[in-house]
């Protein structure tokens, strides 16, 4: 039984699966809204704007995606993550500015979903940057939640939040289009999460292999004592040998 849950769940802790399942989601997501939007007699012009609006975030990320599993953006890795923060801090500002013109419980949610999220991605992308040391980031008070606690804090927000929008949607392709994205925002999540776990092991061996450099360096300066004060020994007993020979040379002259 183990075994099978290991193989059943292994998927989730693989990022290149992470990322696909990421971009299928998406271009499914982007087509299902249109086609919903061209079923309502929608002109051309119209759907052209819903995709600038609505989907735009969604269109950057695919394009993010992509770009990571390029050379190019695997290279400028850092720089498309700097991009991706700014992204949901324009995100999370826009969700709070709703909140002031409509207040209800989802935007609410909503808002404090996307700041959960910024949050998350500030505090696991930019280790890696000159911004983390610069500005002594790992003294931040949110640095203190784990890896771990952030990604089941995102996780409880997007289940609250899909539940309270199930509340009020009648429709089954609004419900679809919001399941998608539920589940895409999940694997958002994820995809933060196994980076995060990427720096934390690669921290780890770091500190393995410093710690192995310092057990050898400490076994040579033990070994290196030891053979001096065998050395300091020897010289000791031949010093006193001598004296010895000397002494009963002497007594022998007498």
């Amino acid at each position: 039984m183990n075994k099978k849950e290991d193989m059943s769940i292994s998927w989730l802790d693989n990022p290149n699966i992470v990322t696909n399942i990421i971009i299928g989601l998406i271009i499914v997501m982007v087509f299902q809204s249109q086609s919903y939007l061209v079923n309502n007699n929608l002109n051309t012009y119209e759907v052209f704007r819903n995709v600038i609006n609505y989907n735009s975030i969604y269109l950057i990320m695919l394009v993010y995606f992509i770009a990571i599993k390029t050379k190019i953006g695997k290279k400028y890795f850092n720089y498309l993550n700097l991009f991706l923060i700014i992204l949901y801090l324009i995100n999370s500002i826009t969700s709070c500015l709703i909140i002031f013109q409509s207040f209800t419980l989802i935007s609410l949610i909503n808002f404090i979903l996307n700041v959960s999220i910024f949050t998350y991605l500030f505090h696991i992308f930019f280790r890696k940057t000159g911004i983390w040391k610069e500005f002594k980031l790992e003294k931040s008070p949110f640095n203190e939640v784990s890896n771990e606690s952030y990604f089941y804090i995102v996780v409880i927000l997007i289940v609250i939040y899909l539940a309270l929008n199930l509340i009020e949607i009648n429709s089954m392709k609004s419900i679809f289009l919001l399941l998608l994205e539920s589940i895409y925002l999940m694997m958002f999540t994820r995809y933060i999460y196994l980076y995060g776990l990427h720096l934390y092991k690669g921290k780890e061996k770091k500190y393995t292999s410093l710690k192995e450099k310092a057990e050898d360096i400490k076994n040579e300066i033990i070994s290196d004592i030891k053979e001096t004060s065998d050395e300091i020994k020897e010289e000791i007993t031949n010093k006193e040998k001598n004296k010895k020979k000397k002494t009963t040379k002497n007594r022998g002259v007498k």
